[in-house]
């Protein structure tokens, strides 16, 4: 817990200015409160005096917040008669009404710091994780399920909202006990003692609740994230669930699902009632053994009835903040139960350092150069001593079985995986010892799953080059036969696309894609099945713009089709992560190996 904290603490010390004028704030306030039940017990002692003694004998010396030995250099207000008294009433009414306008003011002040640290913390944490998201290796995303990241980018961020952005009546709490503690100590230190006593036992309570209630919120967070995680899987894979008529598996699963986080949702439901009663049970003992003790120093004469109403007000108004401040900690616990899940994400290893060692790829021709890699994860060998060489300009295609490592083997390329032995090589200048985002700048990829984003057809097209103009958006889509499908769409280039690129059916979803690559204009080109989306008809428009774009350009190829293929200068044949064969087309086929297996099985 304390590691926990700590760093959760840390994370509020950019604001903790703010924080400081809001207990400052706090502190303004409880001495307003403090006022108030000062003044009432005066003002009863004083009525008092004036009822059993009246102005006959001599005047009434009144001396508001005098303490002997702590505030001697309070003025006397003397009373001679009733026109006297009537006018000192008016003036503690106007100082009452003093009290709650300063009061008023600081507590904005105090609710409108805390709130606003909330929502900059909120900003923060968050922009913090998404950065930590985009900068994690895929590797590591890979093992982590898309909904469980998604809540807790929302739902446990949110939290530490609501945690944060709440505190000020806290603060206020935790300020207003200690400050009153003091007072009533300098007021009457034996009552005082009676009525602290309580406090450790308290402590105890709330803290042991708190416990519990965390782990209680972990349990809870943990069904929000598989509850999101089902809820986009079902959204994402409708079509198969309703084909399959899976409806009711998956209405059972949900609510599965729902029933856990139900369970653990009343388990801390049912901590989180039971600290208030128990806290007002305790505060009763502690409240009965102050009345007692006042009445008997009542009438002993040590205390003034004024001030023995004064005193219990006082007692009685302490232990509310100390209710406030137990179940804060319920949020506090619900809320470092978040901060492990979100500390968790802000851990992710960078992909590759801020401050890295690693040079800048100059600009290149495409010599790559595979030598002796190997790779594999999940203790589980894909890849092994993978040898190719491919020349500026050719056309490499990769053909196997599913499974044989293809895919895999071009990933590594762009360094979204790090090859686990061996090195790869472009111009001579091996990926491992250049930065990341020089290397990916020179590479382009249309990928076998279409990937758009929710936004207008030019926005999609120019994503990797924002500052292209729409001539060279244009000129892209027409390379890529998506010019003449966009342009009957109702806004042109300015049309959005939906989530995904929802609007748009598979083939001019893939279109789209390899506009996005040609306008990035790369010295290599990763065609993973790129036509795959594509009928006949539009295939072979694709399929000569692609030729154009590869042109002068080291493109690797995926494809199961034997026309995609069959013109490259050279076929690289993987089985079970080796390479078996390489060579063109023809000379392929003589061999009468695993290659002509897979032509007459029309690669597919």
């Amino acid at each position: 817990m304390i590691p926990i904290f700590g760093r959760f603490v840390r994370y509020l010390a950019p604001y903790s200015v703010q924080i400081l004028f809001a207990v400052l704030c706090a502190i303004v306030i409880s001495i307003c409160e403090y006022g108030y039940f000062h003044i009432l017990a005066e003002t009863t002692d004083l009525l008092v005096l004036i009822t059993t003694e009246g102005f006959d004998a001599e005047p009434i010396v009144v001396r508001y917040f005098y303490v002997e030995g702590f505030f001697d250099g309070i003025p006397e207000i003397v009373l001679v008669d009733s026109g006297d008294a009537l006018q000192l009433v008016g003036l503690v009414i106007t100082s009452i009404l003093i009290l709650v306008v300063v009061k008023g003011v600081f507590t904005f002040c105090n609710d409108y710091l805390m709130s606003r640290v909330g929502h900059r913390l909120f900003v923060r944490v968050r922009n913090e994780m998404y950065a930590k998201i985009l900068s994690a290796p895929l590797g590591v995303l890979r093992e982590h399920r898309t909904g469980d990241l998604m809540s807790r980018v929302t739902d446990d961020v949110r939290t530490w909202l609501n945690s944060v952005g709440t505190t000020a009546p806290t603060i206020r709490a935790i300020v207003t006990v200690p400050v009153f503690v003091c007072l009533l100590f300098v007021r009457n230190f034996e009552l005082t003692v009676f009525a602290v006593l309580v406090l450790p036992l308290l402590a105890y309570i709330i803290s042991r609740v708190g416990k519990r209630v965390r782990h209680a919120s972990i349990g809870i967070q943990q069904s929000t994230a598989d509850i999101v995680s089902q809820l986009k899987e079902t959204i994402t894979g409708i079509k198969i669930i309703k084909s399959f008529t899976a409806e009711v598996l998956e209405q059972q699963r949900f609510e599965t699902v729902g029933n856990r986080q139900y369970r653990v949702a009343m388990q801390r439901v049912r901590l989180v009632a039971a600290l208030p009663p128990s806290i007002e049970l305790i505060s009763a003992v502690g409240f009965g053994a102050v009345f007692g003790f006042g009445c008997w120093q009542v009438i002993q004469g040590t205390l003034s009835p004024g001030w023995f109403i004064g005193y219990i007000g006082m007692i009685g108004f302490m232990f509310k903040p100390i209710k406030t401040i137990g179940q804060f900690n319920n949020v506090l616990q619900q809320c470092l139960a978040s901060a492990e899940r979100i500390f968790y994400i802000l851990d992710f290893q960078d992909e590759e350092p801020k401050k890295s060692e690693k040079t800048h790829l100059p600009d290149v021709v495409g010599d790559v150069r595979f030598c002796n890699v190997s790779f594999g994860y999940d203790q589980r060998v894909v890849l092994k001593d993978i040898n190719i060489h491919a020349k500026p300009g050719e056309v490499v295609a990769l053909v196997g079985a599913s499974g044989s490592g293809k895919t895999t083997l071009l990933n590594l390329l762009p360094r979204f995986y790090e090859v686990g032995a061996g090195e790869i090589l472009i111009d001579d200048h091996s990926i491992s010892e250049v930065t990341a985002r020089s290397l990916r700048h020179q590479i382009a990829i249309v990928p076998q799953d279409t990937i758009l984003f929710d936004g207008t057809v030019g926005d999609n097209i120019s994503y990797g080059c924002p500052d292209a103009t729409r001539e060279e958006v244009v000129e892209a889509a027409q390379q890529a036969n998506a010019h003449e499908f966009i342009m009957q769409m109702p806004n042109g280039y300015d049309t959005s696309i939906g989530e995904s690129g929802l609007k748009l059916s598979g083939g001019q979803q893939q279109r789209i894609s390899i506009a996005r690559a040609i306008l990035k204009n790369p010295r290599i080109l990763i065609l993973d099945e790129a036509t795959s989306a594509l009928d006949s008809t539009s295939e072979a428009l694709v399929q000569d713009s692609l030729a154009k774009l590869m042109k002068g350009r080291t493109s690797f190829v995926i494809a199961h089709r034997l026309s995609t293929v069959s013109h490259a200068d050279k076929i690289v044949v993987l089985d079970h992560g080796k390479v078996v064969e390489i060579g063109p087309h023809d000379e392929l086929l003589k061999r009468k190996g695993l290659y002509q297996s897979l032509c007459k099985m029309q690669l597919r």
